[in-house]
């Protein structure tokens, strides 16, 4: 037995120095994992920030960054700006569209947008805001934005000109707006901006190609509101733009008739806004001179921008219709006059745009002054009560013209119509005047006498007729035509014609002849009544002597 044990074999032991290949399955996920780590880090684009005035609608890991409608990156985070006046907005854009992050690259919110001149974004109503990203045209990079409030209008890259307009009226336009060329949107506004020291609106337009081919340095550009509706003499004109415009209003853009087209502009350049079509197809000039009128009548319905006329033709424009002059100190002064300063334009008088025709016209005026030129205030529009400054002559003029403070001074002389009215006004006041009551009364009086007067005569016409109508009333009236037959007959037989007649002018002649040769004697008896008795022809006539003492 101990023989057999010896005999038994001796384990050979040896070291192991290889890795066991299980090790290679958490290797290989290492490298599965690091991997993917860096293909992730290599596909992903860059990290961008972007600045919010709000977060409304955006949410962290759920808002998606969309171009043109294709999803390019997510909202990472979402935190608060260092004044907490804003958001600041992270998000991770794919790799490929990293190379469009430039300077002008744009970033707004896209939602439902309701506005008059469009209507947006209702899809995100079911699919929620997404954050959109319009590429820009610059060459630098840049990865922090400032999202815009609102999409902008033409998107970048778009084929047209970039200009600026200027307006200083009351109405304002909008982001939006259209501008319009002969009733075809041409482009739209794009920025708005307030400028507070010269008090005017700036506005941002961009005409699109190829309507920016018809911008030239002669265009004009004036506003489209709503409806114009025009009441002249002519009669009414109504004139309206587009749906577009009648909401919200807009700008068109024309060359004037009275200029030519121009040369291109294919540059930023800025214009200004006039308030209708009408001032633009007005002449402009260069060159005014100021003109004072002082007035003692109302100046109701005569404002600044009215036009001055001479005989029908327009050669100037009301500009102020305020008192501010150191001249009014009390308006409510019964003989305190109005000022009303009006710019006369040499151009419209047929004179030289420029300073030569400028004081050619100062002189012409003190001329016309003397020779009875005046200003009268007219009526343009009975409808609206519109007026005008209508330069006349009447037949008073002046020696020497004044001024008003350093401007020449026109005399001024009341309207045709206003004298008609003070006339009209005059006699109102005389007709008020009148008394009557007085008269009534008198009328009354006299009518009741009347009515009496006619009492007595139905009396007395009873009674005739009650005469008539007796057998010896009659008898009377037969009487009474016998009589006047009679009458009748004598009255023919002395006619002219008659024998009776003829003999009675045989008598009256013959007794004329008698009387003319009877005159020298009675004319005789007159001097000497003894002449019948003394037949002498001693015509001396005794004077009487007087007594001796």
């Amino acid at each position: 037995m101990t023989e057999q044990k010896n005999e038994l074999p001796k384990a050979e032991v040896k070291s192991v120095n290889k890795i066991s290949t299980i090790w290679l399955i958490p290797l290989i996920a290492l490298a599965i994992g690091a991997w993917m780590v860096v293909d992730q880090w290599l596909k992903q684009g860059p990290l961008i920030t972007i600045e919010f005035a709000t977060a409304q609608g955006i949410s962290k890991n759920e808002s998606l960054i969309k171009l043109r409608n294709i999803t390019v990156g997510k909202v990472v985070d979402i935190k608060l700006n260092n004044n907490l006046d804003g958001v600041i907005i992270s998000a991770r854009l794919n790799r490929k569209v990293g190379e469009l992050l430039t300077k002008d690259s744009n970033f707004w919110v896209v939602k439902p947008r309701v506005s008059l001149s469009s209507v947006s974004g209702l899809s995100t109503i079911l699919s929620g805001s997404y954050i959109e990203f319009s590429p820009g045209i610059e060459e630098s990079t840049r990865y922090h934005f400032k999202g815009l409030e609102n999409p902008p209008p033409t998107p970048a890259g778009t084929p047209g000109l970039h200009i600026t307009l200027d307006s200083s009226s009351d109405n304002a336009f909008d982001i939006g707006d259209p501008v319009l060329f002969r009733g075809s949107q041409a482009g739209r506004i794009e920025y708005v901006h307030l400028n507070t020291q010269e008090g005017k609106m700036y506005y941002n337009v961009f005409i699109e190609a190829p309507y920016d081919q018809l911008i030239t340095t002669n265009t004009r550009f004036w506003e489209v509101t709503g409806i114009d509706v025009d009441l002249s003499a002519q009669g009414v004109k109504l004139n309206t733009g587009t749906i577009e415009t009648l909401l919200g209003g807009g700008v068109a853009f024309d060359v004037p008739t009275y200029l030519t087209k121009g040369e291109r502009i294919t540059e930023r350049a800025e214009f200004s806004i006039y308030p209708n079509k009408q001032k633009v197809n007005e002449q402009l000039f260069n060159v005014g001179q100021n003109y004072m009128l002082l007035f003692n009548q109302t100046i109701r319905g005569l404002k600044p921008g009215a036009p001055v006329e001479y005989k029908g033709l327009h050669i100037g424009e009301v500009v102020r219709t305020d008192i501010d002059y150191p001249e009014v100190t009390n308006i409510l002064d019964k003989n305190t006059l109005l000022p009303i300063m009006i710019k006369i334009y040499p151009g419209r008088l047929g004179l030289k745009d420029n300073k030569i025709g400028l004081h050619k016209t100062q002189r012409n005026m003190k001329k016309r002054i003397t020779e009875g030129l005046h200003g009268v205030i007219s009526t343009n529009n009975l409808l609206t009560g519109s007026k005008f400054i209508e330069l006349k002559y009447i037949n008073a003029p002046l020696e020497t013209p004044e001024t008003f403070g350093d401007l020449l001074l026109i005399p001024t002389a009341d309207d045709e119509l206003e004298q008609l009215m003070t006339r009209v006004d005059n006699i109102t006041k005389a007709i008020e005047k009148i008394p009557f009551n007085d008269i009534v009364k008198s009328t009354s009086k006299a009518l009741t006498s009347i009515t009496e007067s006619m009492d007595q005569f139905n009396l007395t016409a009873e009674r005739v007729e009650t005469l008539l109508n007796d057998p010896k009333g009659q008898t009377i009236i037969a009487q009474i035509n016998a009589t006047l037959k009679g009458i009748e007959s004598l009255t023919k037989t002395y006619s002219e014609g008659s024998q009776t007649n003829q003999q009675l002018n045989e008598v009256l002649q013959s007794l004329d002849k008698t009387i003319n040769n009877l005159s020298p004697l009675i004319m005789t008896l007159n001097r000497q009544p003894n002449r019948l008795i003394f037949n002498n022809d001693n015509t001396t006539e005794i004077q009487p002597q007087a007594a001796e003492q």
